[in-house]
């Protein structure tokens, strides 16, 4: 499909419907005590919606469906539902505040508004994960120690005016109007708006105008958005469906490449400022071979400069079987597992696959290793391996021939104890620690005992990117142990560059970018004015690259002997003494 149908998948992520009118629901006051545990009967009334009873009961959809053994949210006047009794909410206790969540919130959001950590934030909150969204009205736990207590008294405040203002519409009985921005006039116009007249980043400069042509491949899965009860999709120039309506969901499979679709316009906008005029052709492949069939006849005849996508490896081997023996670069953008489609000589992969990556930290280790004592762990047999098993190999195969000691194995054990760990490091002189392992049970063992040595010994212990992932490890341990992490991308919600990111794609989409966002735009501002400048030598370019984006390093280099591109500029991140981030450029 093209631009006009995955136009309106963002159009509905990021416009609402106002005028809505909500039918009151009275409370039961019928108590009934069932197996222990208490509920209210509540008989279902005229224009009632399961969203809407739940609303006012302040329990989710999900568990009434559960109780009263739904599979769907159809409702009959005159249905009994028995609804879960639960204590009048509190706002704060003596360990967290509670806070609810609203429409467009996110935990990338609380975590700047109330200056959390978000690691801090979902180790409190561990049934939710930052991959998927929080329904509104959900509740997450802040430790209260951890925000400033003028920003807490202002948001409670806020929320006692809210109240207030709800009772007196209430009792006014006027009509509520959601909260949302306004609608677009027409699809155009929103179209015009999101890529033809905002920049972000670049400024405004005197320039000769740049065409390239881009087609984007996304399995935005268009068929799979539509209206539960009935088998029409939603018609393209329609901006009526309300999607405060509990029968309208977006689909999983849709959400995060909107998030790209969404970064690489707001790169476009920016070049759009530079004088670049982008013919940008957006296609749904749904990750179906026939769908993705279908597109490639229109490929050839719109003859792009540069090919976004595929996503799947086997939409993009049909894709790239059929274009093979052209010059133009087709960006691999979010798995690091190139497999068979390293051949295609077009092939350009975004990602470091986990194989270069240990050898790029070998190569550092030994390049940057001095007179440090280096210590490889052995993890325990529960520990998961992969490639990352092969780093000490790696690093002993780099340092053959030199004259420092060679590196020491230390076999881990469960119930490992400080004082036998501390035999193996050395005072004085700084203890590299190899740490091979992606398991963050492993990782949760091990790194609070050494932690606990870090003030008597130098340590840098070598990590993984999924480090960063682990929230049963701080950031206070992070820099206790002068953990070195290295990743091609890295976005850091707290610092500067990220904020302002997030500022600009809440003013064109109203909601939160995840980093699929920030990658997408990082490839778009790099590829984009690349094909450009070197049109058919775009391939022959990349091969000498080395630059950096906003949250991105860019160093390309060939797969081996085959004829594909993979991305292994990194950053070496580590923490500062106050817990901050901080990315290093690696250059090589």
């Amino acid at each position: 499909m093209m631009v006009r149908v995955a136009f309106l998948l963002l159009l509905f992520c990021v416009s609402g419907h106002i005028n809505a009118q909500e039918v009151k629901i009275e409370k039961s006051k019928e108590l009934v005590v069932i197996g222990g545990k208490s509920f209210y009967l509540h008989t279902v009334q005229l224009k009632q919606t399961l969203f809407s009873i739940c609303k006012a009961y302040g329990v989710s959809v999900d568990e009434v469906k559960a109780l009263n053994g739904k599979q769907d949210n159809a409702l009959s006047v005159g249905e009994v539902l028995q609804i879960p009794h639960v204590e009048p909410f509190k706002r704060v206790d003596d360990k967290y505040y509670y806070h609810r969540m609203r429409p467009k919130e996110t935990l990338y959001s609380l975590s700047r508004k109330f200056d959390i950590k978000l690691k801090r934030i979902l180790k409190e909150n561990p049934e939710y994960d930052v991959s998927r969204p929080i329904a509104e009205g959900a509740v997450v736990r802040l430790p209260l120690r951890q925000i400033d207590r003028g920003v807490l008294e202002a948001e409670l405040r806020w929320l006692d005016r809210q109240e207030q203002e709800a009772a007196r519409r209430e009792k006014e009985e006027a009509t509520h109007v959601a909260f949302y921005p306004p609608v677009r006039d027409s699809l155009d116009g929103m179209i015009q708006q999101v890529v033809g007249d905002t920049t972000f980043v670049i400024p405004e400069v005197a320039f000769e105008r740049h065409h390239v042509k881009v087609a984007l491949l996304l399995p935005l899965s268009v068929k799979d958005n539509k209206l539960p009860f009935s088998a029409e999709e939603i018609p393209v120039d329609t901006l009526g469906v309300n999607i405060r309506d509990e029968r309208w969901r977006l689909s999983e499979k849709s959400a995060p490449f909107l998030q790209f679709y969404g970064g690489v316009l707001m790169a476009a906008d920016s070049l759009k400022r530079l004088g670049y005029t982008i013919d940008l052709h957006v296609y749904d492949t749904e990750r179906d071979v026939a769908a993705t069939q279908a597109v490639i006849g229109e490929l050839n005849q719109l003859s792009p400069d540069l090919i976004i996508g595929p996503v799947y490896a086997n939409t993009y081997k049909l894709v790239a079987e059929q274009l093979q023996n052209r010059v133009i670069p087709m960006i691999y953008p979010l798995s690091s597992r190139a497999g068979e489609l390293a051949r295609f000589p077009n092939f350009v992969q975004m990602n470091i696959c986990n194989s270069s990556l240990v050898e790029e930290m070998a190569g550092w280790v030994s390049a940057n290793r001095g007179e440090a004592h280096l210590i490889n762990i052995i993890p325990d047999g529960n520990a998961r391996s992969g490639e990352e098993s092969r780093l000490p190999a790696l690093i002993r195969a780099r340092l053959q021939g030199g004259i420092a000691e060679p590196m020491v194995d230390y076999r881990w054990r469960s119930q490992m104890r400080v004082d036998s760990v501390r035999k193996v490091l050395r005072p004085g002189v700084e203890n590299i620690i190899i740490f091979p392992t992606l398991d963050e049970a492993a990782a949760s063992r091990t790194l609070p005992v050494l932690s606990a040595l870090a003030d008597h010994f130098k340590i840098t212990v070598i990590g993984f990117p999924e480090w960063l992932k682990f929230t049963s490890i701080d950031e206070e341990m992070f820099y206790k142990l002068n953990v070195k992490i290295m990743a091609n991308s890295y976005v850091d919600y707290q610092g500067e560059t990220a904020t302002s990111f997030s500022a600009k794609h809440r003013e064109y989409f109203y909601s939160e970018p995840n980093n699929i966002a920030n990658r997408a735009f990082d490839m778009a501002l790099y590829f984009i004015p690349l094909v450009e400048k070197e049109r058919t030598n775009t391939l022959n370019s990349l091969r000498n690259s080395d630059a950096e984006g906003m949250f991105t390093r860019f160093r390309f280099r060939p797969m081996g002997n085959f004829g594909g591109l993979e991305n292994r500029g990194l950053y070496l991140i580590h923490y500062d003494s106050k817990y901050n981030i901080i990315e290093t450029p690696l250059k090589r």
